[in-house]
């Protein structure tokens, strides 16, 4: 009997054992040191200096570290511990040139985050990349080849990548990373839609291929007086297990990226640029509303906003307002960055075999190059196969009554800005804007013909200017000069010659 006895309380004690280690497995929590990696060895050393104030998050809780530069964090499943780069530290790289900023998490271990002293610079610079959407070896090609090379002539403090690295193959992101490891410099990545891991039907392991690639899905990190947040937007059904293939999505924010985001703005002074980048943007065409009013609620008071997206294959810059459910006072402005695959790597090809891809409005494929000095953003767009100065395309073409009708195409143009033109000599006088298709694309679009076999649309864009050549113009040639201006003063020029016969 009392054998019995003795065996039922070992059965007993092992099960309570057992299920305090699941419980503290569940519930337990990842703690270390942020510090000043003076040796750089990656290992926190005895004398080397420790980082009070220093913010880690477990994409939920964000702590503060103590004035010994030690965090606590909860563990939570699925989830990534990361240091939001602090103003004036460095991350050290691997050697894609990867930030080493995150951890995944291992309840009950110690790990502790190096850092590198380094000042900011006054001015940042950084590459952003729109959908290089990569399905194989010859997209990667392209990409090596017809834009990562053109991106080497920059001296930038880091790239950032919007999504869409891949085009449902997540086997290219090692090839990637090797590609942009030439850039030499920090990279940081959004994930897209086709970077989901299709087959999952856990919305937080959504993008679990990118996570252990890239790092976490949604984060923070600053430079100088500038606070970046990248943002998961794509709200994805799952596997359809009953069709067996992948679900649909649609834009939209999960209530705990919410919560984790309004704990972040708390730490960012009111003074500083906050710049929102997502693969989707936010609009009610792409994204669910509720997501929308969200994000707007919680960034409703700051003076200094701007949002980066990628998604459309098209560039769009335009200024949040009623229609994008804004209701602030500051000036809120979206920056759609175009995309390096441009219209999804379609010909015809230039003479090295790579893809010219003009986007579906009519943009060229090409990437940003943004310059964030305090507050304040200056952008510029760099189209590929151009030059820099290639802003504008200008088009003859011909209306329903056979009048030859001038178009402008500003890539980064809104519509409410002034877009003019003058024949030889003469007066300049003001374009009219509309929407519609660009005339070149539609012209165009029979030679965009991909390796695959398919060819996109013709996507209507606001960025469209037109005027009605005189009927009037004498025979023989004409010097046409088109003149635009950007609110803040900037001016763009382009040029065409035409024979009136």
């Amino acid at each position: 009997m009392a054998l019995k006895v003795i065996q039922m309380r070992l059965v007993v004690m092992i099960l309570f054992v057992s299920i305090s280690y699941f419980t503290n497995a569940q519930t337990g929590f990842v703690k270390g040191v942020v510090f000043v990696d003076a040796n750089g060895n990656g290992v926190y050393d005895p004398g080397e200096q420790t980082l009070e104030n220093v913010l880690v998050s477990n994409q939920k809780d964000i702590v503060e570290t103590d004035k010994n530069g030690r965090y606590k964090l909860p563990y939570l499943k699925n989830k990534l511990v990361y240091v939001i780069k602090p103003q004036d530290f460095h991350f050290p790289i691997d050697e894609y040139g990867l930030p080493q900023f995150y951890i995944e998490q291992d309840t009950g271990s110690d790990y502790d985050f190096a850092l590198i002293n380094k000042m900011d610079k006054k001015i940042t610079k950084a590459i952003i990349i729109g959908d290089p959407q990569m399905a194989d070896d010859d997209r990667l090609d392209y990409y090596r080849d017809g834009v990562v090379k053109d991106m080497m002539r920059h001296e930038a403090d880091f790239y950032l990548t919007l999504g869409d690295i891949a085009d449902d193959n997540l086997e290219v992101y090692q090839r990637e990373k090797m590609i942009m490891s030439a850039l030499n410099m920090p990279g940081y990545h959004v994930p897209g839609n086709h970077d989901l891991s299709y087959k999952s039907t856990d919305i937080k392991e959504r993008h679990k291929e990118f996570s252990r690639t890239y790092g976490p899905d949604y984060y923070s990190f600053n430079y100088g007086q500038t606070h970046f947040i990248i943002l998961n937007n794509i709200s994805y059904e799952g596997w359809n297990t009953t069709a067996n293939t992948k679900g649909s999505y649609f834009g939209g924010l999960d209530v705990e990226q919410v919560e984790w985001l309004k704990t972040d703005l708390s730490y960012v002074p009111d003074s500083h640029l906050i710049v929102v980048n997502t693969h989707i943007p936010f609009r009610e065409e792409y994204h669910d509303v509720d997501g929308i009013k969200k994000l707007n609620t919680l960034l409703n008071g700051r003076q200094n906003l701007l949002a980066l997206s990628g998604h459309l294959h098209a560039v769009q810059t335009y200024f949040n307002d009623s229609t994008t459910y804004w209701t602030g006072k500051a000036k809120y402005e979206s920056v759609v960055c175009g995309a390096t695959c441009g219209s999804w790597w379609t010909g015809p090809n230039d003479e090295e075999g790579i893809p010219l891809a003009t986007c579906t409005d009519g943009s060229p494929k090409g990437y940003f190059l943004i310059e964030f000095e305090g507050a304040d953003y200056n952008y510029k767009f760099i189209p590929l196969n151009q030059k820099d100065e290639f802003q504008i395309r200008l088009t003859l073409t011909e209306d329903s009554l056979a009048q030859k009708v001038l178009v402008a195409n500003w890539f980064i143009g809104k519509p409410h800005e002034q877009v003019s033109l003058r024949i030889d000599n003469g007066e300049f006088f003001k374009m009219i804007n509309y929407t519609g298709k660009d005339p070149f694309m539609q012209s165009s679009i029979h030679q965009r013909i991909n390796k695959d076999g398919w060819t996109p649309g013709v996507a209507e864009c606001k960025h469209l200017w037109k005027t009605f050549l005189p009927e009037s113009l004498e025979c023989g040639v004409h010097r046409i000069e088109v003149k635009a201006i950007s609110e803040d003063q900037k001016e763009f020029t382009a040029f065409k010659i035409i024979e009136q016969k």
